[in-house]
């Protein structure tokens, strides 16, 4: 009966790995994974026009006057083979712009997932950093509850003074607000994990931590890979739009019969020809255009020297990100050892000053003093150690990998 009764609890409580997994399916990426597949599916659309086409059709035509030339009536089927054998370097362009779009959205695709593996590990830190400042506040709240209920005690006995039990309660009611914030906090965090991962969570398993297999040395970032494919494409479609003032040359070849039908047999002559195959090699050149083709071009050239700035600008960005980020991580692991040390001190000098307290050697407003250094200490190095684990996430992305890989 407890185990069926603890059951939803276990369903609905996932670890990190668990809940990156499920970002990563949800309807962004989703949504990206498919514009990755409608860019290959136009790229594939594009080999294929440039393929050799093969057309049929057929015409029925009726004349008003009748002569040698044109029956009555007549029918017309023909086949087109068209193929182009130069269009000025315009299909190799398409193929590497097209090529370079199918790269980028793969490295958008990787970059979501990237980014939501670090905001669903911050999500999940911050979720256990609150557990632990709601246990903090519980273990100050049944203090407090006790030496309320004690000085109370006191009171009535006639020796405590009514200030001192209104200082605790009031202390007590703080501590009790606190922890509904603390709660509400809690909540917060849970809805937003929610909103990544597309499932109703009540609880988050604790447990899993980050292993750093080396000191991650900086690789390009994928949001950083797109802009560079981004860039590489508008250069292509640069060159697209310039190969228009080159020549583009065309065989073309089409084969027709017609059956002729004369109202007046004597206006059929015979010369009229049945079956005619006519082939021909076309050139198309553009020799005057106002400048239509260079402005178009240039317009795409200054597109791509925009995004090429931005991808230094952001490749720069990315480097100061990276080394805070190591930084970051040193100052961190050298903070647990900080707030242990305060921790120590001030579990220390609590049991001091409490036993005094109780005593009578000093008043309250020391003890709680004490209480609130204790406690605070507490929240202190627990938040120390979960923020070790965000800044770890966070050197993992910034150098370019996914934290999933590292759980």
């Amino acid at each position: 009966i407890i185990f069926v009764c603890a059951l939803p609890v276990f369903l609905f409580s996932y670890s990190l790995d668990e809940l990156i997994e499920m970002s990563h399916k949800n309807r962004a990426v989703e949504a990206s994974a498919h514009l990755e597949i409608s860019k290959q599916k136009s790229l594939d659309s594009l080999k294929s026009s440039y393929l050799p086409s093969l057309d049929i059709g057929g015409t029925y035509q009726n004349v008003y006057d009748e002569t040698s030339a044109l029956s009555k009536n007549s029918l017309r089927g023909e086949a087109s083979f068209r193929y182009t054998l130069y269009d000025g370097g315009k299909e190799n362009a398409l193929y590497s712009q097209l090529s370079s779009n199918i790269d980028a959205s793969k490295k958008n695709t990787q970059a979501l997932k990237n980014q939501l593996s670090l905001d669903i590990a911050k999500l999940y830190f911050e979720y256990h950093s609150l557990l632990s400042d709601k246990e903090a506040t519980n273990q100050e709240i049944k203090q407090l509850q006790a030496e309320f209920q004690r000085l109370q005690n006191f009171l009535e006995a006639g020796s405590v003074t009514k200030d001192e039990v209104s200082k605790i309660d009031s202390r007590l009611k703080s501590a009790t607000v606190l922890l509904y914030e603390i709660d509400l906090d809690v909540q917060k965090v849970l809805h937003s994990l929610e909103y990544y991962t597309s499932q109703e969570l009540s609880s988050i398993a604790g447990g899993s931590i980050i292993k750093l297999k080396n000191e991650e040395e900086a690789s390009a970032r994928a949001d950083i890979e797109s802009l560079k494919f981004d860039a590489e494409a508008l250069m292509y479609e640069a060159k697209s739009k310039k190969s228009a003032s080159l020549p583009t040359i065309y065989f073309d070849n089409t084969l027709s019969h017609t059956e002729y039908y004369f109202d007046d047999k004597s206006k059929d002559s015979g010369f009229l020809v049945e079956t005619q195959n006519i082939a021909s090699v076309n050139l198309l050149w553009n020799i005057l255009d106002f400048g239509t083709i260079e402005k178009n071009y240039e317009a795409k050239y200054y597109e791509y020297m925009s995004k090429k700035s931005t991808l230094e600008y952001e490749k720069h960005k990315a480097s100061v990100a990276y080394r805070l980020a190591k930084k970051s991580l040193e100052i961190a692991m050298l903070k647990i050892d900080s707030t242990k040390a305060t921790l120590d001190a001030a579990a220390s000098t609590y049991e001091l000053v409490k036993i005094r307290y109780q005593n009578g050697v000093i008043d309250n407003v020391a003890y709680l003093q004490a209480l609130s250094e204790v406690v605070d200490a507490k929240r202190g190095y627990e938040r120390a150690l979960y923020d070790v684990e965000v800044k770890k996430a966070e050197l993992i992305y910034y150098s370019g990998k996914d934290v999933k890989e590292y759980l």
